[in-house]
């Protein structure tokens, strides 16, 4: 299983946001860190605001922060949210389809099983296992050089 390019972006944007211990990130900054496009991560960003995964301001003084406890963010739940609109294959498109067994394949339930296992196995899981699971997390992100050094204790 293939997660999309935005869904990626977006985990990404939640571990330095996660990590920032409550102190506003611009989407730039993080941008900046992750040598990514900030036109794309700004569009990614809205998309975590309009679900409720993050509080934004905008202006002077303004950025992201976490809208919920790392630990109440789990990781299968958001992807399913993220790639509800990128089926594995084509005959599980609602529009597109030109599949010529579309209606009698086989494969079709196999697939949407390891989907749902897929997930599943990740429901196990949350931004807090992500971001503390792996020692040196916290020292990485700091070494983007996304936020003043005040953000991270010495």
């Amino acid at each position: 299983m293939q997660i999309s390019k935005f869904s990626d972006y977006a985990l990404r944007i939640l571990i330095h946001l996660a990590v920032a211990d409550d102190k506003r990130l611009s989407a730039r900054e993080i941008a900046n860190a992750q040598q990514l496009s900030f036109n794309h991560l700004a569009k990614i960003a809205q998309w975590l605001t309009s679900e409720g995964y993050v509080e934004a301001l905008r202006g002077r003084g303004g950025g992201m922060v976490l809208a919920k406890k790392p630990a109440d963010i789990s990781i299968g739940q958001l992807l399913r949210k993220l790639e509800a609109g990128s089926p594995l294959v084509e005959c599980l498109r609602a529009e597109g389809n030109c599949c010529a067994f579309t209606g009698a394949c086989g494969l079709v339930p196999m697939l949407v099983g390891a989907q749902e296992a897929f997930f599943a196995y990740l429901d196990q899981y949350t931004l807090e296992d992500a971001v503390h699971g792996q020692h040196g997390m916290a020292k990485l992100v700091q070494s983007l050089h996304v936020t003043p050094a005040s953000v991270f204790p010495s």
